[in-house]
């Protein structure tokens, strides 16, 4: 982890990282519209949101088995594999922004170093969000009879996977508006 924190600090450049960025933002633009049609298509009967953070395993059973009522289980699993695109697109549009900011900084300050960090910590959403699916796919194979406890581990990856993502959305603007104002000064001086 020492060295990509370092290899982070000093590359790829600014003009690696530009169109990085937005390919990752298309990519990421075109995976969240596919998952929110596939999500929507599976007529799952309560937002995403709500039911990974329900802590219930009675709830999603309930959940799980009106979608085998309505003919629409087998496009939510599909809309769990859609989500690992979303997630891949996420890892890669957060840590690319985050590093991009990173270079409004001197090369060795602290402000390059904090948001070298902050595109680091800022992974923990996706992988979160992936353990969540991992969790999940081990629920839907026996969608009305899993573990009471799964429903906990669900969960406790998706409200881990939230907290970050505020973090990434908090520290993104905050540390542009910091960078450009540190530009600014830097290129005043200079």
């Amino acid at each position: 982890m020492k060295d990509l924190y370092a290899h982070l600090l000093r590359s790829p450049s600014t003009w690696i990282l530009v169109p990085f960025v937005l390919v990752s933002l298309a990519f990421n633009l075109w995976a969240s519209d596919t998952l929110t049609q596939s999500y929507a298509a599976s007529k799952f009967p309560v937002p995403y949101f709500v039911a990974q953070l329900s802590f219930s395993a009675e709830q999603l059973k309930g959940w799980y088995a009106a979608l085998q009522a309505m003919g629409t289980f087998d496009v939510y699993v599909r809309t769990q594999h859609i989500d690992s695109l979303f997630i891949l697109s996420t890892l890669m549009l957060h840590g690319g922004v985050l590093l991009l900011i990173s270079r409004l900084f001197a090369a060795g300050s602290r402000g390059r170093k904090w948001m070298v960090i902050a595109a680091l910590v800022s992974a923990i959403a996706p992988i979160s969000d992936q353990l969540e699916n991992l969790v999940s796919y081990w629920m839907l194979a026996n969608p009305v009879d899993f573990a009471a406890g799964w429903a906990y581990v669900y969960s406790s990856f998706a409200a881990t996977k939230f907290a970050f993502f505020v973090f990434a959305y908090v520290v993104a603007p905050l540390g542009l508006l910091v960078g450009l104002v540190n530009l600014g000064l830097r290129m005043r001086r200079a």
